[in-house]
């Protein structure tokens, strides 16, 4: 597995680049949720760059992005996030908060760390498992806890008690 580099920082929506700023702004008409820096609760951005690897590995890897932005914005029933790399180009992508899971990502074996989502992410038609790559600092835990806290604020609690409450799922 390739090793990144990853720094997360907090930025407003205002300080998104125009690209990507107008892909949320389009995500957000689509699905009349407002203004997007009204509506966002937490935005912030994460910048990864891919280490060195052997010819051997990238060989085997293929061609990879060396340089990856993130922004992400979390609203009070959405997860939406752009990732733009220097080979792939942009994609944005969108959870809506009652359909998805998330914990927080972390290996020791890479290093690697950000927020694990699983449900259904963007247009998918079943459940799928997606990866937001974020850096260790606290602002970046932070952001993670929010999703997750949003994500449980988002669905009641079973009223049913004990084993039952498994049978209803």
């Amino acid at each position: 597995m390739s090793s990144y580099e990853r720094s997360t920082r907090e930025c407003k929506v205002s300080q998104i680049p125009h690209e990507p700023l107008q892909a949320i702004r389009d995500f957000f008409q689509k699905h009349d949720l407002g203004d997007p820096e009204r509506e966002t609760l937490a935005c912030c951005e994460t910048i990864t760059e891919k280490k060195k690897t052997s010819k051997l590995l990238t060989w085997l890897e293929g061609e990879q992005d060396m340089l990856i932005h993130t922004w992400m914005l979390l609203t009070s029933k959405w997860l939406v996030w752009v990732r733009r790399g220097d080979r792939t180009g942009m994609v944005s992508n969108a959870a809506n908060l009652t359909q998805v899971r998330a914990k927080e990502y972390k290996t020791i074996f890479s290093r690697d760390s950000g927020l694990e989502l699983f449900g259904y992410i963007g247009e998918s038609k079943g459940r799928v498992r997606g990866y937001i790559g974020m850096g260790t600092e606290p602002v970046a835990q932070e952001f993670r806890e929010q999703v997750m806290k949003a994500i449980v604020d988002m669905k009641p609690a079973s009223s049913k008690r004990g084993w039952f409450r498994w049978f209803s799922r």
